[in-house]
């Protein structure tokens, strides 16, 4: 633990000077797939180790395992489209047959149910999922666990996908004109519209029963369940939003670009995005652990980006809890609830110059709020405390929480104290691109340490 501690400790006082604003998004990786000439057109996932895929060419889906590469094709009766992991199944809307198939990821049965058209989109709920089959028009929702449809709705639908999408129980529908918003009563049938007045291409659930829509024009629209624009998004200029929309459980989007090789999160009317480089994005799919999974068309690969803002370090502060000993306390918010550590770093300088450096571990001990304990080490001078958090995907935040005074080896004086305005303004996010690539050099130090440290024992 002593060593893990150390390591942290470098890594902390490693921070690069230059700061940039921080990102939600970040790619962690890509994986290669061995289907020359076969591109998968959909893709489902169902754990981190286990991605299903759809080759139309061949008329078959694929099991592909990202970290060993190994695959395990299933043949289907027609030509696979829209692919979805629901319920420890896969469904697949099958083209030119009128029917969808649900497939058994452990015995690979295949089992297939008619229907009065082809399905073009799907959208998974809690009581099933949702097909939208234009040409009759109609919406249904279809049980894979009883191979029924449970519920048929009329429903002028457009022809795409990402085209619906359901909000708390609502329904929300492109109509077949890309013009209008159709919120569809899913008891009664009955339907209300809401006119954009210029044309819209995808959905995503929102907030509250509402929905998220891209228009042509670029703009992302917020539309409550009563029918009114809450918010009007510009997206970067030459965004063409690849389908579908993706919404996240933190009331934000996700939106890939394949024209301008991006992809990006709009939370709180803020627009983050990165570039993929070379990578054009295809039918991006949520996977677990706040990751989204695309096709990457130029590399014959699947790529994974996670969503993750960074914590917020809402306030710190130093108490004096002997002659010697000082707590520092933080309250630290995070909307992932993914922080990994929290810790104080410790300066302490005599006549002006450093003289002692280190860290110390900071645990929860209530709601939001963590606390640590340490002692001085200098007879006089000044320490200084820095509060640091990190969120599992490497994001890095500080906040000052404090000046200790020594005179003649005893605390004498504390500044920056609860209560004198530090917040959120007063943070800094910092992007450690640096930072993340020691980490991994880091964890294999200590595993070799660690086990040499075993061996001696």
């Amino acid at each position: 633990m002593r060593i893990a501690i150390i390591l942290i400790t470098v890594l902390a006082l490693l921070l690069p000077t230059t700061i940039q604003p921080a990102m939600s998004i970040k790619v962690l990786g890509y994986h290669e797939f061995q289907l020359r000439g076969d591109l998968p057109t959909h893709i489902a996932v169902e754990s981190q180790e286990k991605v299903w895929l759809s080759l139309p060419s061949r008329m078959e889906v694929v099991l592909f395992m990202p970290k060993t590469g190994e695959m395990v094709a299933i043949n289907l009766p027609s030509f696979p489209s829209k692919i979805l992991y629901y319920e420890g199944v896969v469904v697949v809307a099958l083209e030119k047959v009128k029917s969808v198939a649900v497939i058994d990821p452990k015995t690979f049965d295949v089992r297939t149910l008619e229907l009065k058209a082809d399905v073009v989109d799907m959208y998974p709920t809690k009581e099933g999922i949702w097909f939208t089959l234009p040409d009759t028009p109609k919406v249904i929702l279809f049980s894979p666990s009883e191979m029924k449809i449970l519920k048929e709705l009329d429903v002028n639908v457009a022809t795409g996908e990402g085209v619906i999408a359901e909000s708390d129980g609502r329904l929300w529908v492109i109509d077949k004109s890309y013009r209008n918003l159709l919120l569809v009563d899913t008891v009664s049938g009955s339907v209300k519209t809401y006119e954009v007045r210029n044309q819209t291409y995808l959905v995503a659930p929102a907030n509250d029963g509402g929905v998220w829509a891209v228009t042509v024009e670029g703009y992302l629209i917020g539309i409550t369940k009563d029918l009114r624009l809450a918010k009007k998004i510009a997206l970067p200029a030459g965004t063409v939003v690849a389908p579908p929309l993706l919404s996240t459980d933190y009331g934000s989007v996700v939106y890939f670009c394949r024209p301008r090789n991006s992809a990006g999160e709009v939370f709180d009317g803020n627009v983050d995005e990165i570039r993929l480089g070379f990578t054009s994005p295809w039918h991006p799919t949520k996977g677990p652990d706040n990751t989204f999974w695309f096709i990457d068309i130029t590399r014959n690969a699947i790529g994974v980006v996670t969503i993750s803002r960074p914590p917020t370090i809402e306030l710190a502060w130093v108490e004096k809890i002997s002659d010697k000993e000082f707590r520092t306390f933080a309250d630290i918010d995070d909307r992932e609830g993914d922080v990994s550590y929290v810790m104080a770093i410790v300066e302490q300088y005599m006549d002006g110059k450093l003289v002692l450096n280190s860290t110390f571990e900071m645990n929860p001990v209530q709601d939001k709020r963590y606390a640590g304990d340490e002692s001085i080490g200098i007879k006089e001078g000044i320490v200084r405390i820095k509060v640091v958090a990190s969120d599992a995907v490497g994001n890095v935040v500080y906040l000052k929480a404090g000046n200790v005074t020594v005179k003649d080896g005893v605390i004498v004086g504390i500044e920056l104290q609860k209560g004198e305005g530090q917040g959120t303004g007063a943070q800094i996010y910092i992007l450690v691109s640096e930072l993340l690539l020691l980490i991994p050099v880091a964890l294999a130090i200590f595993y070799v340490l660690r086990k040499k440290f075993h061996r001696r024992k």
